[in-house]
């Protein structure tokens, strides 16, 4: 590739940006398009007609081109309800499919895509379209791509969890082809797959077992579940095939924490195995034949030589899209190489995303290929600065040698800052990393290269042919500098070195605001050096351009700070109703920049926290993690779980709840956030007025009732909620110990009933799994209940419809937190008629994703939803 000055984009380069910018603008059209003007806007030789005309045609034909591949929900033909019925006492249907594609995921699981699923004995018409995920949690055994596999199990549609400045892993799996999916844990659906396989799926899984087989330290046994890997093997496993089946989800998250998880994504940095082994054939053949230089420079024979080796490489780890580019870009670069064509890291970039948009237009929308292709774009602007500054040759060869040792763990460093730093409003909206620890890189990034990766390939070339032991032994040094990595990552972690707080979490605005900046920034190194070789007139169309990005980079970043500005003066009431699944959380934003939030929601599975990964984001999108109140309604683990991540990395200034204790391992980690919080209990005729009083807003506590006969744990009560020291539902179980008492409000019926009111008004009656029991006791009490906005009782459920309580309430609008096609099938069938004949609307986040209500000064309710809803004409819709 050719030595700086660096190359402006060729015009069918800046076209072919027009089309990537159309293909993103099915799922981000606003930034793709802000992308598209930027693009316009630095580039004069776009400022013609006929030029801007072809450049608009080429991004107005990508997004159609991407939208009628993504086929939106509302177009894409609906399961039968026999396949994804869950009322109770009804058997699932035998469903069957084709293994498309198996992949190990973390904790020993498996995902395969299946094709062509229909039930069993049905005819091929019958099937369903697109693709199916299916998640198997301890696999009884590995599947092999060709088989048929049945199964009982229900379909769900393969929808994520959509809330604003959020990723929608919806478009995750579309890109893919995937409508629908599976779960089944075990032998649970009594899975059977008939057929031998493809014959590429069996030698790749003959080669996984013989690897396998040798990492296992006393060989092979009849299931590998029974002798899990070390880890520090795994990493092996996972290097080389792409296969995270033995990792665990902490060893993932450690990396993660330690801006080391792009070396377990397999990218253009794993072909150094492929580079280091067409450099050796090309030495033995030179010792064989010398005059093989005569023919083609060593450069170009190698990389020839590396080809097969990397298309091997690309077999072996399942092509992967990161992967895929990187082995694009190296065929594209020995073809021209051998050619005598010499081209700049962004030429051969180009040309291989351009190969991978025609065969598959909606890899763009891959998160893997984006990050990586960004990588190599950083590396392509800052080579020919980092050049300049890294130490030159020395005259000595000793000094030269030990220039050699300082130049490319500084290149690592340095090109491990850029990367990091131009990426970090994208490392921030995807996964809420700033990246600190990424100094690592110069450590780990060469032992993975040039020691991990090699013996790994040396390791399953002997364990393929035979040789066991010998393969054994290999891997077992190979995984020595993953086992230091990992006991150095530990040692960081144990004293909380690698916890990342959280962040505010950017506008997409600052995507494209860096992208400018970087750019410019090139472009303005780029002047410099044409300057000192051919004067200053050469520099200036590049300085110009340099200019351009830089201004409108510079314009973009403020874009951010101004709507931050914008929302700390407005007058407007917010209730955001987010999509946590099957649980619920609710965020309100109130005058004077006041945030509450009630409820977090929770989960069952120990790898999803939806407070880490739903909630905290959500409420960081643009806005700094400080909070002025949580309240929890009660302890169960759909409304407790979220909260704790908030309370341990977010400024909280209050924290409320209604005096009972969690269960498990849960009722810990709960207590200990109550002691560290100063949590105080809340009760009947409780009031808290939120924000000036002039504002006249005010949350009132509605239930439960203050407990026990006698009044002196009512001012026991007050007097703790005062000092607001964290021991009040300690001081008050132990006083109830003594005298005898007895809870009478627990569980779901204890819930914490809230109403926010202005100026005596009812805005929204919060009611979290409130049941018949109290809402009974709560219409006995005379209370006004009315509220414009009603947040159903225990996720919609009829278990907790009553009549008279939504008469009473006379809601214009009922909210419902549940999850799409739950197995509870919430919002209940009586909920959905009661209103339905009475004109109330019905909104829930499992079909409507994150629901918005707005409140303004004057005028009427502003509702939005993240995915469509019909709204009553009443209604302002901002969807």
């Amino acid at each position: 590739m050719r030595r700086p000055p660096l190359q402006a984009p060729l015009l069918w380069q800046i076209y072919f940006g027009f089309w990537v910018a159309g293909v993103a603008a099915a799922v981000w059209f606003w930034p793709a398009l802000c992308c598209a003007l930027l693009l316009a806007l630095a580039d004069r030789r776009l400022w013609r007609a006929a030029r801007l005309a072809l450049a608009g045609t080429l991004f107005l034909t990508a997004l159609a081109v991407a939208l009628w591949q993504l086929a939106p929900p509302w177009l894409v033909q609906s399961a039968p309800p026999a396949w994804t019925a869950t009322a109770e006492g009804t058997a699932p249907p035998r469903l069957c499919g084709r293994v498309r594609d198996v992949q190990g995921l973390p904790d020993q699981r498996l995902r395969l895509l299946l094709a062509d699923v229909r039930p069993q004995g049905a005819n091929a018409a019958q099937a369903l379209p697109g693709l199916t995920a299916w998640t198997w949690e301890e696999p009884l055994f590995r599947p092999l791509a060709g088989q048929t596999v049945c199964l009982s199990r229900r379909l769900r549609t393969a929808q994520g969890f959509s809330n604003t400045g959020l990723a929608d892993w919806e478009i995750w799996w579309a890109a893919r082809g995937v409508r629908w999916r599976l779960w089944s844990k075990g032998g649970r659906g009594e899975p059977e797959f008939s057929g031998q396989g493809a014959t590429a799926a069996r030698w790749r899984e003959d080669l996984r077992a013989a690897f396998v087989a040798a990492l296992l330290p006393d060989g092979p046994t009849d299931s590998e579940t029974a002798f899990p890997l070390p880890q520090s093997k795994a990493i092996l496993l996972a290097l080389l095939f792409g296969d995270r089946h033995y990792l665990d989800q902490h060893t993932l998250d450690t990396f993660a924490a330690a801006t080391l998880a792009h070396s377990l994504a397999l990218s253009g940095q794993h072909l150094a195995v492929a580079g280091l082994l067409g450099l050796l054939c090309v030495l033995a053949a030179a010792r064989l034949r010398p005059r093989l230089y005569l023919a083609r420079p060593r450069a170009v024979l190698a990389l020839a030589a590396a080809c097969p080796p990397a298309l091997a490489y690309l077999w072996l780890g399942n092509a992967p899209a990161s992967l895929l580019r990187a082995v694009c870009m190296l065929f594209v670069l020995a073809f021209w190489l051998a050619r005598g064509r010499a081209r700049t890291t962004l030429d051969v970039l180009c040309a291989a995303l351009l190969c991978i948009c025609v065969a598959a237009p909606l890899s763009v929308l891959d998160t893997g290929l984006q990050l990586s292709a960004l990588c190599v774009t950083v590396i392509g602007l800052a080579l020919p600065w980092l050049r300049r500054i890294t130490p030159r040759a020395a005259r000595d060869s000793r000094r030269q040698a030990a220039l050699h040792l300082v130049r490319w763990p500084l290149r690592i460093l340095l090109l491990s800052l850029l990367i990091q730093v131009v990426l970090l409003p994208l490392n921030l909206l995807l996964f809420g990393n700033a990246g600190f620890w990424f100094p690592l890189n110069v450590l780990w990034l060469p032992m993975a290269d040039l020691i991990v990766l090699p013996g790994a390939a040396l390791g399953l070339l002997l364990a393929g042919v035979g040789l066991e032991e010998a393969a054994r032994l290999t891997l077992n040094l190979a995984a020595l500098p993953c086992a230091w990595l990992l006991d150095g990552l530990e040692f960081l972690n144990g004293r909380g070195l690698l916890h990342n707080p959280a962040l505010l979490r950017p506008h997409w605005t600052a995507l494209p605001a860096f992208a400018a900046l970087a750019a410019g920034l090139a472009c303005l190194t780029r002047k410099d050096e044409q300057g000192a070789r051919h004067g200053q007139t050469a520099g200036d169309s590049t300085a110009q351009r340099g200019r351009r990005f830089l201004l409108a980079g510079l314009a973009l970043l403020c874009v951010g700070p101004l709507l931050r500005l914008e929302q700390r003066f407005s007058d407007e009431i917010r209730l955001d109703v987010l999509d946590v699944g099957q649980g619920q959380a609710l965020a309100l934003r109130l005058p004077g920049h006041l945030r509450l939030v009630l409820d977090g929601g929770g989960s069952a599975s120990p790898r999803f926290d939806p407070g880490e990964a739903l909630v905290g984001p959500a409420l960081t999108s643009n806005d700094a993690p400080r909070l002025t109140a949580v309240i929890n309604s009660h302890p169960d683990l759909d409304h407790l779980g979220g909260l704790l991540h908030l309370l341990e990395g977010f400024a909280t200034r209050a924290l409320f709840h209604n005096g009972r204790e969690a269960a498990g391992q849960l009722g810990e980690r709960w207590r200990q956030a109550l002691h560290a919080r100063g949590g105080a209990a809340l009760a009947e005729g409780d009031m808290l007025t939120v924000g000036d009083a002039a504002l006249g807003l005010r949350l009132e506590v509605l239930h439960p009732p203050r407990e026990g006969a006698h009044p002196r744990p009512m001012s026991l009560k007050t007097e703790f909620f005062r000092r607001n020291d964290g021991n009040a539902a300690v001081e008050m179980e132990k006083f109830q110990k003594q005298n005898g008492l007895k809870t009478a409000w627990t569980g779901n019926e204890a819930s914490l009933i809230l109403r926010l009111t202005r100026h005596g008004q009812g805005l929204a009656l919060f009611t979290g799994d409130a049941e018949r029991r109290s809402l009974r006791r709560l219409l006995a009490s005379g209370r006004d209940l009315r509220a414009q906005v009603l947040v159903a009782p225990h996720h919609g459920s009829d278990h907790s419809f009553l009549t008279a309580f939504y008469k009473a309430v006379q809601p214009e609008l009922v909210l419902v937190s549940c999850g799409l096609q739950n197995r509870y099938n919430y919002p209940g069938k009586r909920l959905r008629a009661w209103l339905t004949g009475n004109g109330i609307p019905l909104l829930h986040t499992g079909q409507c994703g994150q629901i918005s209500v707005v409140w303004p000064t004057e005028g009427p309710l502003r509702v939005r939803t993240n995915r469509g809803a019909f709204l009553p004409a009443a209604f302002s819709s901002t969807r």
